[in-house]
C-alpha cells in the first residue's frame, strides 16, 4: 500500500497552472484507474484507490467570497477527463520513494473539459470563505474510495472540483490517497 499526493500548483516542469474559478464547477485534480495510463507500468493491474486528505485554499487577491469545494465520482481514461495539465502522474510523487515504482493509478489536474462528471455522485462537499483555506482528513476507515475497474467500468475515479459565483481568481489543492 503505498501512499501519493499531486497538487495543483505545478504541472511537472511546466510552471504555475492552477485553474481559473468560475460560477459551474472546475476539476482541480482527478485520480482513478485507467489501463492507458502510462503510469501503469505495463503491468495491467488495476488498484483501488483511497483518497484520505485533501488541503484547498486559493492564493488570489483577498476578499469575501463563497466558494464551492466537492468531490464526485468519475469516469476516468477518456479526454473529456484528462485535458489538464498533466496526463499520468509521475514515479515522483509517491509520498516514500521507495513505492513509487508501482504507481497504477493516473491522475490529472485542473482538467479542461467538464462533460464526464454526473452530478448525482457527489461524496464530498464544504463551502468556505474565499479568504480561508480548509483542511479534511479522513477518519481511519472513512476514505473515499474509487475502484479497481478499468476506464470502460462504472465511476472509477474521483474529481476534487470548485466554484464559486464572485470569485474569478485562481484556487489550490493538494490530495493525498493510498493505492490498496
Amino acid at each position: 500500500m503505498a501512499n501519493f499526493a499531486i497538487a495543483n500548483s505545478t504541472a511537472m516542469g511546466a510552471g504555475n497552472v492552477q485553474a481559473a474559478i468560475a460560477a459551474t464547477y472546475k476539476s482541480l485534480v482527478v485520480i482513478g484507474n485507467s489501463t492507458t495510463s502510462t503510469a501503469n507500468l505495463g503491468s495491467g493491474m488495476l488498484r483501488r484507490g483511497k483518497l484520505y486528505d485533501i488541503l484547498i485554499g486559493t492564493n488570489g487577491t483577498p476578499a469575501d467570497n463563497f466558494m464551492e469545494f466537492d468531490v464526485t465520482r468519475v469516469t476516468v481514461g477518456t479526454s473529456s477527463v484528462l485535458g489538464g495539465g498533466l496526463s499520468s502522474l509521475s514515479s515522483t510523487m509517491g509520498l516514500d520513494p521507495a513505492d513509487s515504482n508501482g504507481f497504477i493509478n493516473l491522475a490529472t489536474i485542473n482538467t479542461s473539459i467538464e462533460t464526464a462528471m454526473t452530478a448525482t455522485t457527489e461524496v464530498w462537499y464544504v463551502g468556505i470563505n474565499q479568504r480561508a483555506s480548509y483542511r479534511w482528513v479522513a477518519a481511519p476507515g472513512s476514505e473515499i474510495v474509487w475502484p479497481a475497474v478499468s476506464s470502460v467500468g462504472p465511476s472509477n475515479g474521483i474529481a476534487l472540483r470548485a466554484r464559486s459565483a464572485a470569485y474569478t481568481g485562481t484556487a489550490t489543492a493538494t490530495t493525498l490517497w493510498q493505492e490498496q
